[in-house]
């Protein structure tokens, strides 16, 4: 039995601008709290809760001996924190699940992840960083464009209007993103083709699980906005309905972006294959979510024969092996 300490984040009061523009928000990492206690409950282990806030350390201090962390953390006051939880836990000399400092800082950043991606030979599509409205566009790049913000996850800054066909969509969606999310626009080349959902599981041998292809509905476009992830109504065929070849194709160049970044325990990366049927990685999310029945990650773990408690064991497993082995984050 293993005593355990989950961080986790507590739901916050949300003003109805800040609901509109993230609308599952933190209501989610409860959720998955949830699922993760109850998950670990149910193979014997004793779980103790501690939220995230500016005083973790010290109640992580108050909670008494551990033997390992189980980080679903998103931050303290905002999701582009997240990399700050790993860096407090870093301080501590317990074992703890999730990616370090390093792997969290670069993954939330887009411009960062997609130059590191690009240097370490993973297909992204080519990208420009927008920090006022004026930037003049890269001749490297043509329109379709897309635009979102380039600290952000869960698809936050992501409307029906990221893809832009123009100067003046351009500039217009980039001014959205400057004036609500407090932060630059990145601006990259649009990707057509099919997209896919992919989880990694491992750290010193990562694997892949089952492809997971990501299907909107007709009705709702061609792009995951904000809403259509808050509403739920993709469709999620896994495993993806695809050649063995591209699924070898993709699974090699999500390790190469999961190595490249050094990633432990565990991932989410999703790819989108461009005109020539090239997979492209669209971003890596270090702290995939674990929510039952909405969140890919765990879907892809239940193909692959890994229902929740077994799947949580086998991250503390991996988090406290590396520990041992002496692998810094």
């Amino acid at each position: 039995m293993y005593k355990i300490g989950l961080v986790y984040n507590k739901p916050k009061e949300m003003t109805e601008e800040e609901k509109a523009l993230d609308p599952r928000s933190y209501r989610q990492n409860e959720i998955i709290a949830h699922d993760i206690k109850e998950a670990f409950e149910s193979k014997g282990h004793d779980v103790t809760l501690i939220p995230a806030y500016t005083s973790l350390l010290y109640d992580i201090k108050q909670v008494g001996e551990l033997d390992v962390i189980f980080n679903s953390a998103v931050g303290i006051n905002h999701k582009n924190e997240q990399a700050n939880i790993a860096g407090m836990l870093e301080l501590l000399d317990i074992p703890f699940v999730g990616s370090g400092l390093l792997p969290q800082v670069i993954s939330l950043n887009k411009e960062h992840a997609k130059a590191t991606f690009k240097a370490a030979g993973v297909p992204v599509s080519p990208f420009q960083v927008f920090y006022s409205v004026e930037t003049p566009l890269d001749s490297d790049l043509s329109f379709p464009l897309f635009v979102k913000p380039v600290r952000e996850g869960s698809a936050v800054g992501i409307t029906e209007d990221s893809m832009v066909n123009n100067e003046e969509e351009l500039r217009a969606q980039v001014n959205y993103v400057l004036e609500n999310f407090n932060q630059p626009a990145l601006v990259e080349g649009y990707l057509s083709g099919r997209e896919f959902s992919v989880a990694v599981l491992g750290t010193e041998t990562p694997k892949t699980l089952p492809i997971m292809e990501v299907i909107i509905p007709e009705e709702y476009g061609t792009t995951q906005t904000v809403d259509v992830k808050a509403e739920n109504v993709v469709t999620r065929s896994c495993p993806a309905d695809i050649t063995d070849e591209l699924a070898e194709e993709i699974s090699k160049t999500v390790l190469r972006a999961y190595k490249a970044l050094g990633c432990s325990e565990y991932a989410r990366v999703d790819v989108k294959l461009d005109d020539d049927g090239i997979p492209n990685v669209i971003e890596l999310n270090a702290i995939p979510a674990l929510e039952a029945g909405y969140a890919h990650y765990p879907l892809m773990a239940e193909e692959a024969g890994y229902d929740m408690p077994t799947l949580v064991e086998i991250l503390v497993k991996e988090a406290i092996q590396a520990s041992e082995s002496g692998r810094i984050s």
